[in-house]
């Protein structure tokens, strides 16, 4: 669990070069796995010299969509971006996608059944109380935690 393994040709140097990357990849691989009571590893390989993570259970290439490795490999964008105010737009309408299951329900005629209690529940366990770890200031973080409860947590019913 939370084990991050390295493509066969990897050198030393490399992962030496990205070892701030590689500790915000575990951390926040860490944090998903506590939060969805999952048992995700992933498998790193360097492409120009930096790292791209992939879900080792669920391996599929170029990319792994809508994964805690495709979540961390833009988060480690983000990091190298952060002077960029932008990305914290971006990053909140990434939830808001996600929240668009949800959402769908909120229709009279729609009858909430056990598909929307267990989304509405895993997306309550992603996302409550929650901010990417090992980049952001406090401040950023408890921005980010508020913004999540005030957009989405309060208007799940």
């Amino acid at each position: 669990m939370n084990i991050i393994s390295f493509d066969k040709d990897v050198s030393q140097e490399a992962i030496a070069e990205n070892v701030d990357s590689l500790r915000i990849a575990q951390l926040n691989l860490a944090d998903f796995n506590k939060r969805m009571s999952k048992d995700y590893d992933l498998i790193c390989k360097f492409a120009n010299g930096n790292p791209r993570f992939f879900l080792k259970q669920e391996l599929r290439y170029p990319e792994n969509t809508n994964t805690i490795a495709s979540q961390i490999n833009w988060l480690l964008m983000w990091k190298k971006e952060l002077h960029d105010r932008a990305y914290f737009k971006i990053f909140f309408n990434d939830i808001e996608r996600e929240f668009e299951k949800i959402n769908r329900y909120n229709n009279p005629y729609i009858q909430k059944d056990n598909v929307y209690q267990k989304v509405v529940e895993n997306f309550k366990k992603k996302y409550t109380d929650y901010a990417p770890l090992g980049f952001l200031s406090g401040d950023d973080e408890i921005y980010i935690k508020t913004e999540i409860d005030k957009k989405f947590l309060q208007r799940i019913s």
